[in-house]
């Protein structure tokens, strides 16, 4: 899907090459396979040694995106989103370790600290203190969408270890009134929520990537157009290759191949969820449960996005949507599940 998406965007930005997105998915595709290989060797207790220092350099890896290190991609409305840092020729996207650091460090202290988790000043909240810095500076990247993702999965894992469910209700209500007010200032996010709002009464009275999406997606009908025959992709949808590259699997494999990815998706997220439930000890269970939520909501909000049951957020697609960053660290996550998975209990 990449090959076929990239392929629209020859055009002097690329020097005509067609087949730029394309290479840069296949060098990332092996490099991750190599990576979540030997990721897959690594005993996972590793990571609960190191669970603090995993986290702080993930943390100090994205504080670069506001250095010389890090680079900014401006859209077509004139915004700036500074998300990337160069390392060599390449970019990399910090959030995407991030992620997984968050979801280390809180899988580790929710088993170190168990004793104290009912507590909230010595519970709770040092996760939720960290959850905000790390929110804060996704958000001023800006990438709202990663960060209440990631916020999801972390409340998520907070729960499943024995935090009290109304400690964290209560928080999660004030946390959402300060950054609802923060966002009133902030017209590019108002807006993506008003025409959610107004998706409601009409699907296609919406903002014009989710128009688009939709209509990829009715003109894919049941079979689809075939792959590489899309039309929405010639600069009709933005981002076919990324955000909405759902809507073009739509389009060229019809409803047929949308159902086949997501019943992929449900499978892949019920080995995941077997893998937390029979692991051998609550660390392996927890950050199972952490990588497999943290993939499958992901897939979920984008799915939702392209089909406008959610706000518009620039979130990808796990393993279909061009993003070296992403596919990378999501095999290396997948890698640490392949470790986890073979020290399962004899009698499963």
């Amino acid at each position: 899907m990449v090959y076929s998406t990239g392929n629209a965007f020859i055009d002097q930005t690329y020097n005509g090459n067609g087949l730029r997105y394309f290479k840069v998915q296949l060098v990332a595709v092996v490099s991750g396979l190599g990576l979540m290989m030997a990721v897959s060797l690594i005993p996972y207790q590793f990571y609960a040694k190191h669970a603090k220092g995993i986290l702080g350099l993930s943390i100090l890896i994205l504080l670069l995106v506001f250095t010389p290190l890090g680079y900014y991609v401006q859209s077509r409305s004139g915004m700036k989103f500074h998300r990337w840092i160069r390392l060599g020729g390449f970019g990399f996207q910090p959030v995407e370790l991030v992620k997984l650091g968050m979801i280390i460090y809180t899988s580790n202290f929710l088993i170190s600290k168990h004793e104290r988790i009912k507590s909230f000043t010595q519970g709770i909240l040092p996760n939720l203190i960290i959850l905000a810095l790390v929110f804060f500076l996704l958000y001023v990247q800006p990438d709202f969408g990663s960060a209440v993702l990631l916020s999801l999965v972390i409340i998520l894992l907070l729960i499943t270890g024995g935090a009290r469910i109304s400690q964290i209700f209560l928080v999660g209500v004030i946390a959402g009134f300060f950054v609802f007010i923060w966002m009133q200032g902030d017209n590019y996010k108002m807006q993506r929520i008003q025409d959610y709002v107004r998706a409601f009464s009409n699907p296609y009275d919406t903002n014009y990537q989710v128009t688009q999406s939709l209509n990829a997606l009715a003109v894919g009908s049941i079979t689809g157009a075939g792959i590489g025959n899309s039309i929405y992709k010639l600069m009709f949808l933005p981002h076919p290759h990324n955000d909405f590259i759902f809507a073009i699997v739509g389009e060229e494999l019809g409803l047929l191949g949308t159902i086949t990815l997501i019943l992929l998706f449900m499978l892949f997220v019920w080995r995941g969820i077997y893998i937390a439930t029979y692991a051998t000890d609550q660390f392996a269970s927890l950050i199972s449960l952490g990588i497999i939520t943290q993939i499958g909501l992901q897939s979920v909000i984008n799915i939702g996005v392209t089909t406008g049951l959610l706000p518009t957020k620039g979130i990808n697609l796990p393993f279909i949507s061009y993003g070296g960053s992403s596919l990378v660290m999501t095999l290396i996550s997948v890698g640490i599940l392949l470790n986890i998975s073979r020290h399962l209990h004899e009698d499963v």
